[in-house]
């Protein structure tokens, strides 16, 4: 549970700083690099305003300690046991990555990566591929020089026109990869291929030739950000018809073609039935129905104190019916929650239309069952669904009908270091719905001893304690109080407030989930709730209990599709999170 929420940290973090010393928004021109980029590529992720790369990791913290002693053994450990010159080179760039990272200020000369780059990410039918803008080709190129020198693995000089690159073939049993090494026009290129992929598929993987139809002379990606309204600064996408071509041709696309080319004789029997008129119909409709997933990122830095930033996630459909009923599914979030300045160290609400539920469902189950597939595939899978119909387990939903939404919002926790319970607490539950007062009657017959409590007035407070004794020995002393559309269960000054503003709050329909965190106050916290269990405390959480970082993420639905939207906020003046100490390493 530690190393996981440590791991959340550091993504969330790591995010934030990403784009903390990116560039300010701008007109970003069309990098000439997009010529490369097929536009049948599969997946593609662009970042367009260069970025202060070393800034970033140290805003993440890296320094020595991440190279400490005991990594830099167990490196030496594993390149005396290797016995292939293959996994010593590929050890000994690893090596060298782990070296450059440990020190960001050189991170530059020591790779070779600009100061201030921009980087691309795509695929050429099956193969990935990554570019860097660099400043020092001489020094990029001396990582591989030293690793194939420690090594003994040495590479082949290849070249396709005017473009010279480096091939590094890897065996793994039967299986056969290259890595393939160029730098053209400033950018450093890394891809694996493969010797079974023909000349052209080659060619536009080192850049010695340029696709036929690729993202700079067509309008694909402009169509994207405009129709998804993506930010210039960094735009991302998965394409659902790209990928699902292989399933039904051989040659639809290139990935179909690669596939083809490595897998073709197993294949050709999986697929077989897929690979026909009807089915190319079928899914070619499904993927236009849900055509991927769409990325992209901005930041705002108008307010000197603090820097603003914000993520998006768009899972779009083209199905006007599917997102009326998704859209229907949503409930209540306390509107406060919803922002990057959502109040208290921590907070997780759901936004749900009881009522809806059952009724949404069964159309969109309707939807996905009963369309005529004349893929046999389909129509086979689409029977199987309609036997397993899970809609009768929402048949006890009907109970909770009212319901719009529920949230805890957690201000402060202090725990008693001899027995670990809470000795202070400072924290709201809300329960909303079309009338509150009903709602709670109804929970009323599922728990006896509530029957005869009678609920407080409006503007009025009830002693939980005092109905429910039990609740006196969890050492806190919550209080509740109603509105008509809000129950407010609460402990603690902060959270008093708040239940006074959230039971303000008319019901609206703005969301599905919300998540939230003070990452100072949060880490704070979980130290002392350690402490008093006695387990060690480690190191990496003095960085995290010293940031003033805030993060919110949300899901909802808009008029395209389900969106997942991440804000966060940090102080200008300070990274989002400081370098832990030396002995943090390996926690």
């Amino acid at each position: 549970m530690r190393k996981t929420l440590i791991a959340v940290a550091v993504v969330a973090a790591g995010a934030l700083a990403y784009y903390q010393f990116a560039g300010k928004s701008a007109a970003v021109p069309e990098l000439a690099e997009l010529a490369y980029v097929p536009a049948d590529t599969v997946l593609f992720s662009g970042q367009f305003t260069p970025i202060d790369l070393g800034s970033y990791l140290t805003s993440l913290g890296m320094g020595p300690q991440y190279y400490n002693a005991d990594m830099q053994q167990a490196f030496a450990d594993l390149l005396a046991e290797s016995t292939e010159a293959q996994s010593k080179f590929v050890l000994a760039l690893a090596q060298s990555y782990m070296q450059a990272l440990s020190n960001p200020a050189t991170l530059s000369s020591g790779t070779g990566i600009k100061p201030q780059m921009r980087s691309l990410m795509y695929m050429v039918g099956m193969s990935p591929v990554v570019r860097i803008e660099l400043g020092d080709e001489a020094a990029f190129w001396r990582l591989f020089d030293e690793a194939e020198k420690a090594s003994g693995f040495s590479h082949v000089a290849q070249q396709i026109n005017d473009v010279k690159y480096r091939q590094y073939r890897l065996t793994k049993e039967e299986v056969t990869l290259d890595l393939l090494v160029t730098v053209k026009n400033g950018f450093a290129t890394m891809a694996l291929s493969s010797e079974k992929f023909d000349a052209q598929h080659l060619a536009v993987v080192v850049q010695a030739a340029q696709p036929e139809q690729n993202l700079a002379n067509t309008t694909l990606l402009a169509d994207l950000k405009k129709k998804y309204q993506l930010n210039n600064d960094s735009v991302g996408y998965l394409s659902s018809e790209q990928l699902l071509k292989f399933v039904t041709s051989k040659d639809g696309n290139l990935l179909a073609k690669d596939v083809e080319a490595l897998f073709g004789k197993e294949l050709d029997i999986a697929l077989a039935e897929w690979r026909n008129a009807a089915c190319q119909a079928d899914i070619a409709a499904i993927s236009k129905s849900w055509p991927g997933f769409y990325m992209d990122s901005k930041f705002d830095l108008n307010d000197a104190s603090k820097i603003k930033v914000a993520g998006r996630l768009l899972v779009p459909t083209e199905n006007a019916e599917t997102v009326t009923q998704l859209s229907a599914l949503r409930g209540f979030i306390p509107s406060p929650l919803l922002t990057e300045t959502a109040p208290g160290m921590f907070h997780t609400a759901v936004g749900l239309d009881v009522a809806q539920l059952a009724p949404a469902l069964g159309k969109l189950w309707t939807g996905l069952t009963e369309p005529a597939y004349s893929c046999a595939p389909l129509a086979q899978m689409q029977q199987e669904a309609k036997q397993n119909n899970p809609l009768a387990a929402l048949a006890m939903a009907g109970m909770a009908s009212g319901l719009q939404g529920m949230s805890v919002t957690i201000h402060d926790v202090e725990m008693d270091l001899t027995n670990g319970s809470p000795k202070n607490a400072d924290a709201l539950l809300t329960i909303s719905a079309t009338n509150a007062r009903a709602f709670v009657e109804g929970i009323k017959a599922f728990y006896p001893p509530l029957a005869a409590v009678a609920l407080p007035a409006a503007g009025e407070e009830l002693d939980v304690a005092s109905v429910v004794p039990e609740v006196a020995m969890l050492g806190v002393a919550p209080k509740l109080a109603m509105t008509d559309s809000h129950l407010l269960l609460y402990v603690g000054d902060k959270a008093k407030a708040q239940s006074a503003e959230v039971g303000k709050e008319s019901l609206s329909k703005n969301g599905l989930l919300s998540f939230g965190m003070d990452y100072g106050s949060f880490f704070k916290t979980l130290k002392s709730a350690m402490a008093a269990s006695g387990e060690e405390i480690p190191a990496d959480f003095e960085s995290f209990a010293n940031s003033d970082m805030k993060m919110q993420m949300s899901v909802n639905v808009n008029n395209q599709g389900f969106v997942l939207q991440s804000q966060m906020q940090v102080s200008a003046k300070a990274p989002a999170a400081a370098a832990a100490p030396a002995t943090s390493a390996g926690k």
